[in-house]
């Protein structure tokens, strides 16, 4: 019989890769509705945060109601900047290849650790900055493949993106008691009201409504779920190789559907990129594996 503690990383483990695969067709379903930003962030926010609230409530019973009223500060702080993040992903998914979106993003947690160290005043290892190093290296690669291709506005939106997400996960690391569903609920509200006057619903055809309830619905929400509660199981290092899932599943999904195949300077430098972000964990987690044996 497993000890408990096995038990619960590998709960953790399946878990938070359960959440990750099912996001990971989110720019898909975005590309095949095609409608301008402002309606997909309505639609797509608007009915994910009816089902978080839905979630919260069912999860937390009597404490659901007061939780999604009695947000902390530093609950609100996450809050805005998820509304933040979501809208410029949606814009970057618009305006780049998936590919370099989910390349970019990818470094959000790298950001995170070098955050810390500013904000929090945690040591961060020789390793992240020669990482971080490298990092900027693959970053320029694609910048630069995009100067020519015409999506620098896209990437830019996702660099901003991943930063926002990484002073979220600063936020998280100081104040692990948080409670993320009723943040997420929150950040839905105000991305849904933020796009309200320039979002046009009704020119949805029904197969677009049926990928975005599909999106809004279920995916979205169950998967933001999954991948809030598997963290409490695993350390930061196996969460951070797992989230590298979805920098593959999501151009892939549009590849195979749609045809979008990413360029030569994406490739090389999103190669780079999450082989050193894997890399990175692998390292982090012999190491912690050692401070446990010893």
């Amino acid at each position: 019989m497993l000890p408990v503690g096995e038990v619960n990383r590998r709960k953790g483990v399946l878990v938070t890769t359960a959440g990750i695969v099912l996001i990971s067709p989110d720019s898909l379903i975005l590309r095949m509705v095609g409608s301008d930003p402002f309606t997909l962030l309505f639609t797509r926010c608007g009915l994910a945060c009816f089902t978080l609230v839905v979630l919260s409530l069912l999860l937390n019973r009597s404490r659901g109601i007061k939780q999604l009223y009695r947000l902390t500060r530093p609950e609100w702080f996450i809050a805005v900047m998820f509304a933040l993040s979501t809208t410029l992903f949606v814009f970057a998914v618009m305006n780049t290849t998936v590919a370099n979106t989910f390349v970019i993003c990818s470094v959000g947690p790298l950001f995170g650790a070098v955050l810390s160290r500013f904000f929090l005043g945690e040591m961060v290892a020789m390793r992240t900055w020669m990482a971080a190093l490298i990092i900027i290296i693959g970053l320029t690669i694609i910048f630069s493949g995009s100067l020519e291709s015409g999506g620098l506005v896209g990437d830019c939106a996702a660099l901003l993106g991943a930063i926002g997400i990484s002073a979220v996960f600063v936020v998280i690391r100081k104040h692990p008691e948080i409670s993320m569903l009723p943040a997420l609920a929150w950040s839905c509200v105000f991305v849904t009201i933020t796009a309200l006057p320039k979002a046009e619903p009704a020119l949805l055809t029904m197969h677009d409504w049926g990928l975005l309830l599909l999106l809004g619905v279920f995916i979205l929400p169950v998967a933001q779920a999954l991948m809030t509660l598997g963290p409490r199981y695993i350390t930061a290092p196996e969460v951070s190789l797992i989230q590298r899932i979805e920098a593959l599943l999501a151009p892939l999904w549009v590849w195979l559907v749609l045809g979008e195949v990413p360029s030569k300077a994406t490739l090389l430098g999103g190669i780079l990129i999450l082989v050193t972000l894997v890399g990175l964990a692998l390292w982090a987690m012999r190491d912690e594996k050692h401070v446990v044996a010893t």
